[in-house]
This record gives C-alpha cells, structure tokens and sequence, in this order.
C-alpha cells in the first residue's frame, strides 16, 4: 500500500452560500454581498437594484468591484462573514488542531475516541520521507505507538487513555464550514506564523484560494486580506514558542500547574437573577417528582433556562487557567462561545523533552517513582489507568521517551518542528486559559462537560474546577449556586444520551431503564410531529 504524506490531502469543496438564480444566471456570493451594501443605503430589494444595474451595458462588473473596493477594502466585516463555503478533507489530524478552534467556523471530525488506528494511517511528512535514514526512524517510532496504543485496548485500558500515546500524524476526515473571514483570518495567522504551521494549512489554503477564483470569491477575498483590519482572534498552538504570551506569564507565576487554578471572578448577580433561578430550580423539583411530568414539562424547564442565560449572561464571568493533554485540548477549542488562550504546542514540547531527558536512564532501566510519576505528569499528561498499573506505566513512557528522542534527532537532521511534530503523542500537556458566563455555567459547558461520557482527562478537570466553583460560591454568599453545578440530566430530568447511567438518579431516584427508553420514546414523538408542523 502507498504511504500517506503530507502532500497528498485530499480537500472537496461541498459548495458557498449565499447564491441566487436568475434568468440572466447565477450570481456568486460576492455579487450578493456587493449588491446587499447598495441595498443598505437605498433600502431596495435585490431584484430592483439588479434589475437597474443590468439594464446599463458594462456596468454590472465594474460596480461590484468598485463596491468591495469600498466597503470590503475598509475592514467591514459584515461582508465577510455573510458568504461562506463548505469543503470536506482527507489528510492527517493536524488540521482538526488547526482550524477547529476558529470561532466563527463549524465542523464535524473523525473522533479518535472512536475510530480504530493502524499503521495504514500513518502520514508522513514529505521531507522526512524523502530521505531513507527519516523515514526508517520515522516509521519505527509511529508503528511502536499504535502497537503500543492497540496493546493497551488488548488489556482492557480505555480508548480515551490508550489513545493518549497516538501521535497526530495519522490519517483523519472532517467537514467543515468557514465564513470567508475565517478563512482570511486562517491566512493571515499562516503569514505569521508559516514557520511554524504544519504544511497541510497551507496545501488547505492554496486549494481554497484557487476555488475562490472560481466560484466569485476572490475579489471580496483579496480585499479583505488587503484591508486595515485585525482579525477576531483565535486559540492557535501552532505559533512561535519564544514569544510570550498572557498563559505562559500566568503559569511562571504560579510555577507548576497540577490542577487548575481560578486566575479571575467577576459577579454581576442580582436579587431578580436570584429569584428566577429559585424559581427555576423549584419548578425542576416539582417536575422530577413525578415521571408523567417530565414527559410533559421538560421542554418549558428548558425554555426558563434559556430565558435566563439571555438576560443574564454576563452576570457571572471567571477565567481557569489549566494544563491538559493536546487531545483535551482538542475538545475545549470546541467550545466557542468559551474564550480561550493557549500557548505554543512548540514550546510544550521543549518543556516535556527537558522532563523526559532528565529522567531517561530511570524510564529505560524500569526505575520508576514518585518523582518522576509526578514530574512527568506536569508535562505529559499519563492516565490514572496506566499509572497505576507498573508494567502499563513503563511501556507508556518507553514510548513517549523514544517519541520524544526522535523528535530531537529529526530536529538535528534539519527538519522543520513543524514536520517533526507529527510525531509528538496526544498526551503532551499544553497551558490554557480559558472564560467562562453564565451560559456555561448552567446551560453550556459545566452541564455537558461533568457528563460521565465525556473524556476521562477533561471530566476530571472539569469536577476539580467546579470544586473550586463551589468554595468559591461559599466564600462570596453564592452557596446557592451550587445547586446548578451539575450534569445535563440533573438540569433536564432525564438522561439525553443512549445510555444513562447513576447520575441522574442524584436528582431522579426512581430512574430507571424503563422511563430512559420512554423519553426517547418522547423525543421521537417530539421530532415527528416538528417535523409535520415546518411553516405551518
């Protein structure tokens, strides 16, 4: 079988919105938008201003473009965010690190919590093939970690954990939507940082650039790049390790991050914000006290939740800083309406190569303590499954270790760390800084991440920061906040996922399998008859 390398991703572009037809043709996205802009000033529909503009021979073209020169070409960013395109991708997992984070983007990914890895995935970037010596050392340490990794599900150590020692440079699939600004603001972090952004971004861009040209993009495109504006940012780890940064200067104050830490605490909260959460919880508590109830009311409790965090949102703000496996990462990026920080992934490796330099001689004659557990564990995140299990523990760090010496040696060998990274585990630990609202607290992340099927890593983060949360609310006479720190069924009254398990009877004694498979039963009903009723 040929080998995957970096150079043959595989992008489809799915299509760009907005478009329109009519009988004169197809107008393209930046067409709409420049016609939209006269629409804003004149107040006219589309079709009237169109139907002016055709009626001028050679005037059409020559105002669209005098139009984004204008108005594009100032920064305004309504025209770039109105038109966006959709593309799927075949390549390597770097590009879900890369462009998921982008906060006005939209995407689903291969998730590696489910799919199987073996050497057949393996993408290897191009200089590293080329040259023998690479590509030998390259493969040997790739094909040892999948061996690793599908021995530790031979034992029964979940995928989760085991899946931790995977490097990214392996085979993966996504579809995603990004607004042309995203885009733009993809290529002008790539211009910063070209040095050190995996080379697939830039095949990803080239592609994209060229679809442009061809579907009546480029032209808002091209302004937009050109245009006196700073892009909305967001959390990149593939950028310069020597420059600082707002996380970095957090954590050297604090030195070492075992657990996260509460850097900030804003409340804004009100007597009429607390009083309609008492009411909120009070109606739950007389809904949950019987099933029929719940099949009836789940959706209004819902609706009281949503008209809360719309009036009060801002209400509560507070910052977490924390160090987490890259692959946690992964799953925090997701959530876009958390404002994030992290630093450099780069500047992560350096820091775990000094760790695992120091404790070589240990890791490789099996010697292995509490100093070092500890020590590594601050900068290469190592799963309570495999820690606590000697023979488990010295493979998982064998592994990491030559990963890590391989690393250096494609560095010394003149390979970019761009393309050596891809070489580097999932559980190489990355520092955040991340913010939270109200939203988060009671509706959005708190809720979805203390769910029992979240991954183990993050779940475990998330219940040491809402301890945190909770001492906190004591200390600030907020105890009764404490009451919304829980998981999504404990907020709904019953368990959305497939399968529920002991949480909800926390809040639910009498859960059982039987109500469970009645509200899927419900929610069934429920898509069915909105289904029935669209534009009705």
């Amino acid at each position: 079988m040929k080998p995957h390398l970096t150079s043959d991703l595989k992008v489809r572009f799915l299509g760009t919105i907005p478009s329109f037809k009519e009988k004169s043709g197809i107008l393209n996205p930046q067409q709409i938008v420049s016609l939209s802009a006269i629409l804003t000033f004149r107040g006219q529909s589309i079709k009237k201003i169109l139907q002016k503009l055709r009626s001028k021979k050679g005037v059409f073209n020559k105002k669209i473009r005098s139009i984004l020169q204008e108005s594009s070409l100032r920064g305004h960013a309504s025209m770039t965010t109105t038109p966006a395109l959709c593309l799927t991708f075949e390549g390597s997992k770097f590009l879900d690190s890369a462009l998921t984070g982008i906060v006005f983007s939209s995407s689903m990914m291969a998730s590696g919590r489910r799919t199987e890895t073996s050497d057949k995935d393996i993408i290897y970037p191009d200089r590293v093939f080329k040259k023998e010596s690479l590509r030998n050392l390259y493969s040997k340490i790739s094909k040892s970690n999948i061996k690793t990794f599908n021995y530790f599900l031979s034992q029964g150590v979940n995928k989760d954990s085991a899946s931790k020692i995977l490097q990214y440079g392996i085979c993966g699939t996504g579809i995603i939507q990004l607004p042309l600004e995203s885009v733009a603001a993809l290529k002008r972090e790539h211009e910063i940082e070209k040095e050190w952004t995996p080379k697939e971004v830039n095949i990803l861009l080239r592609k994209i650039e060229k679809y442009f040209r061809k579907e009546g993009l480029d032209l808002l495109y091209a302004t937009r790049k050109a245009a006196p504006a700073v892009f909305y940012p967001y959390p990149n780890i593939f950028k310069d390790p020597t420059k600082p940064n707002l996380v970095r200067e957090l954590v050297n104050i604090r030195r070492n991050l075992n657990s996260p830490r509460l850097i900030s605490f804003e409340s804004s909260i009100t007597p009429e914000l607390k009083k309609r959460l008492e009411h909120f919880h009070k109606t739950l508590q007389a809904t949950i006290a019987f099933p029929e109830r719940i099949r009836k009311n789940w959706l209004e409790i819902l609706k009281l939740r949503q008209e809360i965090v719309r009036d009060y949102n801002l209400s509560l703000k507070f910052k977490f800083l924390s160090s987490l496996a890259w692959r946690v990462w992964g799953d925090k990026k997701r959530h876009r309406t958390c404002p994030m920080i992290v630093d450099s992934v780069y500047y992560s490796i350096e820091r775990a190569t000094r760790k695992f330099k120091k404790f070589r001689n240990q890791i490789r004659r099996g010697k292995i303590n509490t100093k070092l557990i500890k020590e590594i564990d601050q900068v290469f995140s190592i799963p309570p499954s495999i820690m606590h299990n000697p023979k488990f523990l010295s493979r998982y760090l064998l592994s990491a270790l030559a990963s890590f010496d391989a690393y250096q040696k494609l560095i010394e060998k003149k390979i970019k760390p761009r393309e050596a990274i891809f070489l580097i585990p999932r559980a190489l630990k990355i520092d955040i800084l991340q913010e939270y609202n109200l939203y988060n607290l009671i509706a959005g992340y708190y809720p979805l991440r203390l769910c029992t099927t979240v991954e183990e890593e993050l779940r475990r983060n998330t219940l040491e920061e809402v301890a945190i949360l909770r001492r906190v609310f004591g200390a600030k006479k907020l105890k009764w906040l404490n009451k919304f720190l829980y998981p999504k069924c404990n907020l709904l009254g019953f368990c959305p996922e497939r399968e529920s398990c002991a949480q909800v009877k926390i809040l639910f004694k009498n859960y059982n399998q039987e109500f469970h498979r009645k509200m899927k039963e419900e929610l069934d009903k429920k898509f069915k008859n909105n289904l029935k009723e669209l534009g009705k």
